[in-house]
C-alpha cells in the first residue's frame, strides 16, 4: 500500500493518511515509491487503492474521474517523476463528488432544488468564475466563484422563479401568460429592458435597469395562436424537437422533408386552416424560440424567414398563407417569392454532425457512411471544430464546401451521395472557398505537412543532392532510403518510413527547386486516393515531364502495389501535376546516363503502342535525337538501343519488363 495523503476535508479512510498543500509536497513526504493525493471531498466507497502502476506508465500521474470531469481530483503519482506533470486519465474506477456549497454563490430568483451542487471544475484549468444557465439565458443561475475570469458551463440548467421586485407592469396590457421569471444575462451591462405587443417593439413589461434600453423578443403579450407546421428531416433530434413542442402546442402538424422547401410549403399550404402559419424544421432547436411573434400590419403579405444560427436563409418561417397561395403555382425557387423579410432573430440550428475519418480516402467514407442529417462534416484532424451554417432551400443551396485545402475537412450534403463514383467532383453543386485554412510556412519556419522521402541506390551525387534536399525543404525530417535492391521493394520501404497517408519521393538524380511549394501543395481529398507526378527538367535534351520528377505517393497505394506494370506509378491511379520539382541529373557517369535513356524509351515506346499521342511521340523522338552536354552520346545510345530492343522483341511485355532488374540492364549495357 502506498502512502496516502489529502487535501480538503480529512476523508477518514487510513489511519496513516496525511494532509499535503499539493502534489509536490505530497511528494516530498512520501516514505513510498508512489502515493496518493486525493481530495476529502469526494466519496471513495467502492474504490480500490492497491493499485500498482504497469511499468511502462510508472512515469505518469495516474488520474481517476469523478462523476464530472476526468479529473476528480484523485492522483497516484511516482515521486521520482511527478514533476513531469504527464497525467493519464483512467477510466477503470471513478469517484463520487459530494455536494459542497463552499464556492458556489446562488442569485436570488433561482430555484435550485433539483440542481446538483457537486458539481466541480477540472482541476487542470485555470480557476475561472463558471456560470450557469437557466431556461431563459447562458448565464443567470448559480455561480462556481473563481478568479480566472469568466466561463460559461452547459452541463446543469437552474430554473428561475418570479422576481418582481425590478418589474414595471404597465395598464392596459394583458400579461395572463407572461413569464415574470424572465431575467437578463447577468453578464451584460444593467439595461432596462423592453417587452414588446404583438404590434410594437415595446409597450409590454418593463425590466428596469439603468445602462440604457435594450429591446427584448424572448415574450410577446396578447399574441394570436396559429398553426405551427414541422418539416421533418428524420435527422436524430426530430422526435425529441417534436414531442417538446408537441407539449406546448398540441395541434402542431409533422410532414416529411422532400426535394426542397418550396415543394414542401406547397403541400402545407393545402393543410392550412389559419391566415398564417409557422414552419418549423427538425434541424432547429426551438426550446427558447417565441411562437408568439408576428410582423408589423405593413409587413403581413411577406414570407418572414428566421435565420438558421449564422445563415441568413434559414429554416423557420412564418408566412401568410392568401399571399403564397397566390403565388406558389408559378415560383420556381422559394428565392423568387415577391419579398422575403430576413428576420433579426436566430435560431439555433443543431450543429453538423463531425465524422471523424483516419486515412486517405474521403470519398470511400462519404459512400459508406449512412446519412441522418442534410449534412455532414467529414473531417480527418480531430482537433478541426466547424461552427458552420449552411442553406439547405434548395438542392442547388445545399453545396459541397472544402473547409482545408486539401478537402481531407469537406463539409458533405446528404445529396451528393447518390453521385459520386469516384470523386466529389460528380456531384454538381460546390463551393471551393477555403473556410478554413491551416497554417500556412514560410521563411524559417520550419516544414510539418507531408513527410519526405528521398531513395538513393548508390548515385555518384547521392550525398550531394540529400544536403541540397535538407537545405531546399527546411524540413525537420528527411527520410532516406538507400540500397533498397528492386524497384517495388525501395518504394515500399519509403512508404513504411512515412508517417503520412502521402510522401513526397525524391530520387537521388533529382536537385530539387528552391522554390518547390512544399508547404502549400496538398493531394485533392476530393477525389479517389492517386499518385500526383509533378515535372521535373532534363539537362541533356531539355525536355520537362513527370520523368524522374518527384512524386507524392500515397502510401496505402505503395504498399498495395506487389505487381507493377512497366512503370511503377502509372500501374495505379494517378495525376500529371503541371509544376517543376527540379533538375534531374541523370548524366553523371556513362551507365547511369544510358540505362536512364534505354529505361524511359522502352516505356514511351510501350506507351505508343498501347495508347499513342502526340505528346508521348515528341518526347520519344526528342530522346532518340536530341542530347547535349556531359555523356549526350550515352544518352542517345542509351535511347536508340532501347528502341532497337524493342523491335527485337516485338514489344513483348514480359521482355520489357527485364529492364526492371539492374544485373539484365548492366549485362546488356556491357555488351554494347
Amino acid at each position: 500500500m502506498f502512502d496516502v495523503f489529502y487535501w480538503g476535508n480529512k476523508p477518514n479512510l487510513f489511519a496513516f493518511e496525511k494532509p499535503a498543500v499539493d502534489l509536490d509536497d505530497a511528494a516530498r513526504q512520501s516514505k513510498t515509491s508512489h502515493y496518493w493525493f486525493i481530495y476529502g471531498g469526494n466519496d471513495y466507497t467502492g474504490f480500490d487503492f492497491d493499485v500498482v502502476p504497469a511499468p511502462w506508465e510508472d512515469k505518469y500521474i495516474y488520474t481517476y474521474p469523478s462523476q464530472w470531469q476526468r479529473d476528480g481530483g484523485v492522483y497516484l503519482a511516482n515521486k521520482s517523476t511527478v514533476a513531469n506533470r504527464e497525467w493519464n486519465f483512467r477510466t477503470e474506477q471513478t469517484v463520487t463528488r459530494l455536494s459542497d456549497k463552499a464556492r458556489w454563490h446562488t442569485p436570488a430568483n433561482i430555484n435550485d432544488t433539483d440542481f446538483d451542487y457537486s458539481w466541480h471544475p477540472d482541476p487542470l484549468e485555470q480557476p475561472y468564475e463558471y456560470h450557469f444557465a437557466t431556461q431563459w439565458q447562458s448565464a443567470g443561475g448559480p455561480v462556481f466563484n473563481g478568479t480566472a475570469g469568466v466561463k460559461i458551463e452547459y452541463r446543469q440548467r437552474a430554473v428561475a422563479v418570479p422576481d418582481m421586485t425590478r418589474w414595471h407592469i404597465p395598464q392596459g396590457i394583458d400579461d395572463s401568460e407572461f413569464d415574470y421569471s424572465w431575467h437578463p444575462n447577468p453578464l451584460e451591462p444593467d439595461y432596462e429592458y423592453h417587452f414588446p405587443t404583438q404590434h410594437q417593439r415595446d409597450g409590454g413589461p418593463v425590466y428596469c435597469g439603468t445602462a440604457g434600453i435594450k429591446y427584448v423578443n424572448a415574450q410577446r403579450i396578447r399574441a394570436n395562436a396559429t398553426q405551427i407546421f414541422y418539416m421533418d428531416f428524420l435527422n436524430p433530434e426530430s422526435d425529441r424537437q417534436f414531442q417538446v413542442l408537441q407539449g406546448y402546442y398540441p395541434d402542431i402538424k409533422r410532414t416529411r422533408y422532400v426535394s426542397d422547401h418550396l415543394n414542401v410549403f406547397r403541400r402545407i399550404m393545402n393543410m392550412a386552416t389559419t391566415e398564417f402559419v409557422w414552419i418549423t424544421s427538425s434541424i432547429c432547436d426551438y426550446d427558447f424560440f417565441d411562437f408568439t411573434w408576428h410582423p408589423p400590419e405593413e409587413q403581413r403579405e411577406m414570407i418572414h424567414c428566421f435565420s438558421s444560427s449564422s445563415e441568413k436563409r434559414g429554416d423557420t418561417f412564418l408566412i401568410h398563407v392568401p399571399s403564397f397561395t397566390q403565388q406558389m403555382v408559378e415560383l420556381e425557387l422559394l428565392d423568387w417569392f415577391n419579398v422575403i423579410n430576413y428576420v433579426e432573430s436566430s435560431v439555433v440550428r443543431y450543429p453538423i454532425p463531425r465524422h471523424v475519418y483516419e486515412g486517405d480516402d474521403l470519398i470511400g467514407e462519404i459512400k459508406q457512411y449512412d446519412f441522418k442529417t442534410p449534412y455532414v462534416t467529414f473531417t480527418n484532424q480531430k482537433d478541426i471544430y466547424l461552427n458552420i451554417s449552411t442553406c439547405i432551400w434548395s438542392q442547388k443551396d445545399r453545396v459541397a464546401m472544402r473547409i482545408t485545402r486539401s478537402g481531407g475537412t469537406t463539409i458533405v450534403p446528404r445529396d451528393a451521395k447518390e453521385y459520386i463514383e469516384t470523386q466529389l467532383y460528380d456531384y454538381p453543386y460546390l463551393e471551393k472557398k477555403e473556410y478554413l485554412k491551416k497554417a500556412e510556412y514560410y521563411g524559417a519556419k520550419k516544414y510539418t505537412g507531408i513527410d519526405i522521402v528521398y531513395i538513393s541506390n548508390g548515385e555518384p551525387d547521392e550525398a550531394k543532392w540529400y544536403e541540397h534536399l535538407v537545405y531546399a525543404s527546411n524540413a525537420d525530417t528527411v527520410h532516406w532510403v538507400q540500397g533498397v535492391n528492386g524497384r517495388t521493394a525501395a518504394y515500399q520501404e519509403a512508404a513504411h518510413r512515412s508517417t503520412t497517408p502521402w510522401f513526397f519521393a525524391v530520387f537521388a538524380k533529382l536537385e530539387v527547386e528552391l522554390d518547390f511549394p512544399w508547404y502549400q501543395w496538398q493531394p485533392d481529398y476530393w477525389q479517389e486516393p492517386k499518385h500526383y507526378i509533378f515535372n521535373a527538367r532534363n539537362p541533356v535534351n531539355g525536355l520537362e515531364y513527370g520523368h524522374q520528377g518527384m512524386i507524392a505517393y500515397n502510401k496505402r497505394l505503395v504498399l498495395e502495389n506487389n505487381s507493377p506494370g512497366i512503370d511503377f506509378t502509372l500501374s495505379q491511379p494517378h495525376e500529371s501535376v503541371p509544376l517543376l520539382s527540379g533538375t534531374a541529373h541523370f548524366n553523371q557517369d556513362s551507365w547511369m546516363t544510358w540505362r536512364t535513356a534505354f529505361r524511359e524509351v522502352l516505356k514511351l515506346k510501350h506507351f505508343m503502342a498501347v495508347q499513342p499521342t502526340l505528346e508521348t511521340e515528341h518526347r520519344l523522338t526528342t530522346w532518340c535525337t536530341v542530347a547535349n552536354g556531359v555523356f549526350s552520346d550515352e544518352c542517345l545510345m542509351g535511347a536508340r538501343d532501347a528502341v532497337k530492343y524493342y523491335n527485337e522483341v516485338n514489344g513483348d511485355y514480359e521482355q520489357l519488363k527485364l529492364s526492371f532488374e539492374w544485373a539484365w540492364l548492366r549485362k546488356r549495357y556491357e555488351s554494347k
